[in-house]
């Protein structure tokens, strides 16, 4: 299980520096917004003029997906989605080698095409929010205005719905990344005629009860998608019936992995208010263990 660690941490290491470059892409972007919003409240305009001008100047603070054109939140993305993918079948094949060691292994690549559609999603995830951003905006421009309230006021309460995009840009990019890196497994074991994977959840006390339920199942590879929820750091394990049925050793990993998950994993409900489209629907389990 020390395996699964070590390319989890890595994985981590790798959003943690993909979510500073986003908020450091946000700041700049509402850096521009802020100038010109400024300008937009001396112009003198009707408020009417005002506020639809104000409104698509606050929708480029996360552009629509250009297919023609790779902006900073496209690069940056990309490059952690295609990180992502090469861990999964990194890892898919430590696992196996480690699991499954007297099976056959034919080396899988990820298409280019699949990091950009997968980075293209992730964006449009992101750019709801900024589109929710917008609109918030520009009401909280015009009531500010209306009431007559100082422009650095206006900026610092615009800069508490930037937090709250920024917060939702972080749940976007943990939750895709291992979208990817299991994505990338899972197809890794497809070609290598892994049928069966064991649910493997972190173990400590932020391990919440969904995950928890889960850790240690047997599921047919075809049922079970990782993440399960936003922030989820879930991996599906490759799993060999042929190697149980001779090895004990082998045979006992999925309840040994059950008892470490439930000495620490928390009792409390999980915390799922927030960017529900992840959501997936609960597999049944292939074994009754």
């Amino acid at each position: 299980m020390q395996l699964f660690e070590r390319y989890n941490n890595a994985l981590r290491r790798s959003e943690d520096v993909t979510v500073t470059q986003l908020n450091r892409i946000l700041d700049r972007s509402f850096n521009r917004l802020v100038r010109r919003t400024r300008i937009q409240i001396r112009s003198g305009k009707p408020a009417a003029d005002r506020n639809m001008a104000l409104l698509q100047e606050f929708r480029q603070l996360v552009p629509a997906f250009n297919p023609q054109r790779t902006d900073a939140y496209d690069r940056v993305l990309r490059g952690l989605l295609r990180s992502s993918y090469q861990k999964g079948i990194g890892v898919a094949g430590d696992s196996m080698r480690e699991l499954t060691p007297s099976r056959r292994r034919i080396d899988v690549s990820i298409p280019i095409e699949a990091t950009v559609a997968a980075a293209a999603q992730s964006k449009g995830y992101l750019r709801r929010h900024g589109q929710t951003f917008a609109e918030t905006a520009t009401e909280l421009v015009a009531q500010g205005v209306a009431e007559g309230r100082p422009t650095d006021v206006i900026t610092k309460d615009l800069r508490l719905r930037l937090d709250v995009v920024k917060s939702r840009a972080d749940v976007i990019a943990r939750t895709e990344s291992l979208r990817a890196y299991n994505n990338a497994s899972s197809q890794y074991y497809a070609v290598n005629g892994i049928d069966l994977v064991m649910w493997y959840a972190t173990s400590d006390d932020r391990t919440c009860p969904i995950c928890n339920a889960r850790a240690g199942r047997i599921y047919k590879r075809v049922n079970a998608q990782a993440p399960c929820h936003p922030r989820c750091r879930c991996y599906l394990a490759p799993w060999d019936p042929e190697i149980a049925a001779i090895d004990d050793t082998y045979a006992a990993l999925p309840r040994r992995h059950r008892e470490e998950v439930s000495k620490v994993a928390t009792v409390g409900p999980a915390d799922l208010n927030r960017a529900a489209v992840f959501e997936q629907l609960a597999p049944q389990p292939f074994d009754t263990q």
